[in-house]
């Protein structure tokens, strides 16, 4: 089911991919979600290590829109010049306006990790923050789970709403 399937009324457990999607223009159906949620017409709630997540990837383009780092191992390479993390703005003003926007900050409990999330990765596969965050979406009792990731089409638990329309800039 495409992110425009999902229910008016419903609570979504959102994933960081579908933030990013929206933010690049990849999805329009990301871009219509979150306006949804802004309506109040569906209610978003992102998951602790989702926060954490799009606030890293948002930090690490914004040194790399501004040539501070680029090549491998990013992450690495803005560690180690702390002058520039200080002088990054772009990325936080992005946060928040995620809170603006609406989009709830649901904390990870540590039953969600060392119970719930451990069971799922040993029945699904799943990496840590993707068990995590359906730990999370679990314990909400969200009625969606909305992500781009593959391995989420196995969930049983929870209904997963993926988007359809993910349009990708060719490179030259």
């Amino acid at each position: 089911m495409n992110l425009d399937d999902i229910p008016a009324g419903s609570l979504c457990v959102l994933d960081t991919n579908v933030l990013l999607y929206a933010e690049q223009g990849v999805s329009m159906q990301a871009q219509r979600l979150l306006r949804r949620i802004e309506k109040r017409d569906v209610l978003g709630v992102l998951p602790q290590p989702v926060w954490q997540e799009v606030t890293h990837k948002l930090m690490l383009a914004e040194a790399l829109m501004q040539g501070q780092i680029g090549g491998g191992n990013p992450a690495r390479q803005l560690a180690g010049k702390p002058e520039v993390v200080k002088r990054l703005t772009l990325y936080r003003e992005k946060i928040k306006a995620l809170f603006t926007l609406g989009l709830a900050f649901e904390p990870c409990a540590k039953a969600d990790l060392a119970d719930k999330a451990f069971y799922l990765q040993e029945r699904y596969g799943l990496l840590t923050n993707d068990s995590v965050i359906l730990a999370i979406a679990m314990r909400l009792d969200a009625d969606a789970l909305v992500s781009a990731d593959a391995q989420f089409r196995e969930i049983k638990e929870i209904r997963v709403y993926s988007p359809s329309d993910l349009k990708f800039p060719s490179r030259s």
